[in-house]
């Protein structure tokens, strides 16, 4: 377990880098910050003793006030505190600026590493896992780490150093002041413990009305439609109501510990008062060591419960660290490019490729086949035939099992996976768009594409007739993937951005599934255009989108069931014209 949690700190130090003399100075402050905090509230009551004193020696001998001593002791006490506050920012400014270059270096190496992740990584992990890493748990190690860094350095020292100094000004005074300490505690521990479990039910009525909420929300349509929005407001209604009764049992439990801790300090400060005033009396103490330590009886619980919130918040950094040093622990896409090499051509071959996405579920099974450069290969089959698993094994998202994939007779594994990518367009059945311009997200498919080669594009694929008439045309403001846009549309433009990528292999994975059938039309002649001099690989349901293909590929449970012509694959009356036959008659 030490060694657990071990690794991560000294990863997180290494992330210091240079830094860490900067966390060693702030240590420095820290103690200065301890002997300002306990050298306050100290010379305060010197500054009551001699103003004590000086009263008596007026009052009763007649005897000058001995302001100049008294001044002196008020400027000592000024002064602990002024550097008292001084030595605080310091420190605070430091351990921010340590965290915060700390935290950015982490995220640098964050980044870099989710451009090196294999596609496998992301479709194996759930996205909110994914994005708790990469925000709450970074956030989490900012915060806590710091906070750690503060309370370790400053709470043991500001602790000892008051012990110290109580025990030696009254042994007494000392035990009653820290006896308050435990108290005080156990009688938070006891409210706490009978309020938990309110506030777990609280928390769970919270999470049944998000869940409530977001349906709701979600499925607004739905609801209109059948008619069930008084049913969801009456569920609504309890669900509320539900919270509304945890939350005031919760509430009024917890809010009974504010005045329980209020109360055992004021009985501290009582007993300081009287043992004081007796001790006093008995000339132990001078009467100011009492303000000093009813100062003490504030101040002292502050560093226990900063001591005693260290392991929590030490678990809490290291459960964060931990998580995102696992993300950056990730395996990464291994680099098999051999330097300088390039296809002659762009034919593609399937060479006897063997594939699963766990290697007791092969997807893909002895497969073969040949495409030679210019030809376009249309694929189809049921549902989980393993259609567009073998267009991301040509993409090199994952790697074959068995067998190899060539390009231009070269192996893919020998290509830089951006030099691959860079050959193959693709407009894939999940379309993405960011949140900007129509242009900036066209030109994810070629960087110094103009103004005008994207008006070409989209009259190309027969998308201008509706960027047109948007406000601003091409500078219209997509909102994020594209959601203030039909689905259709957003279609339109993906192959619009394939258009302008121009590369020498394309992929269209159901490149129409969204479009109307006018629409549909339109597209045919925008993807003969777009498909010229191209390899090209189709992913269709719909066969009438490909009855022109140069060869047809039926897949069914990874294999190579029928392939030929439109016209040969009909008159072979097989799985095909099957299909064929379920879609048009």
């Amino acid at each position: 377990m030490a060694n657990d949690t071990t690794k991560p700190i000294l990863r997180l130090i290494r992330l210091l880098g240079k830094d860490k003399l900067k966390v060693y100075l702030s240590f420095v402050f820290a103690l200065f910050y301890s002997i300002t905090q306990v050298a306050g509230p100290v010379l305060l009551g010197q500054s009551i003793t001699v103003f004590a004193k000086g009263m008596t020696k007026v009052l009763k001998n007649n005897q000058p006030f001995p302001f100049d001593q008294l001044m002196f002791y008020i400027a000592l006490c000024g002064g602990a505190y002024i550097f008292n506050w001084i030595f605080l920012l310091l420190q605070n400014y430091v351990l921010i600026d340590v965290t915060q270059k700390m935290v950015l270096r982490l995220r640098l190496e964050i980044s870099e590493k989710m451009a090196k992740l294999p596609l496998s990584f992301y479709e194996n992990h759930l996205y909110g896992d994914i994005l708790s890493t990469l925000t709450n748990d970074v956030n989490v190690l900012s915060l806590n780490f710091r906070t750690f860094l503060i309370q370790i350095a400053d709470a043991p020292i500001y602790l000892l150093m008051m012990i110290v100094v109580m025990f030696y000004r009254s042994p007494i005074l000392a035990v009653v002041v820290i006896l308050s300490v435990p108290v005080s505690a156990l009688s938070s521990k006891l409210v706490l413990s009978k309020s938990q479990k309110y506030f777990d039910a609280q928390q769970k009525t919270l999470g049944e009305l998000n869940g409530i909420v977001e349906e709701n929300y979600t499925g607004f349509d739905v609801v209109k439609l059948f008619g069930h929005e008084e049913d969801d407001e009456a569920i609504f209604r309890e669900t509320n109501r539900k919270l509304s009764k945890a939350s005031e049992k919760a509430l009024f439990r917890s809010y009974l510990l504010a005045p329980i801790v209020m109360l055992v300090g004021h009985i501290a400060h009582i007993a300081v008062l009287i043992l004081g005033a007796f001790l006093t009396f008995l000339g132990k103490i001078p009467i100011g060591d009492v303000q000093t330590f009813l100062n003490f009886v504030n101040s002292i619980s502050e560093p226990m419960q900063q001591i005693a919130r260290l392991g929590s918040v030490y678990q809490s950094f290291i459960a964060a660290a931990s998580r995102v040093f696992a993300f950056v622990d990730e395996e990464e896409e291994k680099d098999t490019s051999v330097e300088g090499v390039k296809a002659a051509n762009m034919n593609v071959s399937f060479d006897n490729i063997s594939f699963g996405y766990s290697k007791d579920k092969i997807v893909i099974n002895n497969f073969s086949f040949d495409v030679k450069e210019g030809e376009h290969i249309a694929i189809v089959g049921p549902t989980g035939a393993g259609k567009t698993t073998l267009i991301k094994l040509l993409m090199r998202f994952y790697d074959v099992l068995k067998g190899q994939i060539l390009l231009g007779n070269v192996p893919i594994t020998d290509f830089n996976r951006d030099t691959l990518h860079e050959l193959i367009g693709i407009v894939p059945q999940e379309i993405w768009f960011f949140q900007g311009t129509i242009a900036d997200n066209l030109r994810l498919g070629r960087e110094d594409a103009t103004d005008e080669e994207i008006e070409v594009a989209l009259e190309g694929v027969g998308a201008d007739y509706f960027v047109d008439l948007l406000p601003g045309g091409i500078n219209f403001v997509l909102a994020e993937n594209g959601a203030n846009i039909s689905a259709g549309q957003r279609q339109l433009l993906a192959i619009a951005r394939a258009f302008i990528a121009n590369r020498s292999i394309l992929i269209l994975d159901e490149a129409t599934s969204c479009v109307d059938t006018q629409t549909e039309r339109r597209l045919q002649d925008a993807m003969i255009k777009l498909m010229e001099g191209k390899t090209t690989f189709i992913i269709a349901h719909r066969l009438s989108t490909i009855v022109d293909a140069d060869k047809i590929l039926y897949l069914q449970d990874g294999d190579v069931k029928e392939h030929g012509t439109h016209e040969q694959l009909m008159k072979l009356r097989g799985l095909y014209r099957k299909m064929f036959d379920s879609q048009y008659t």
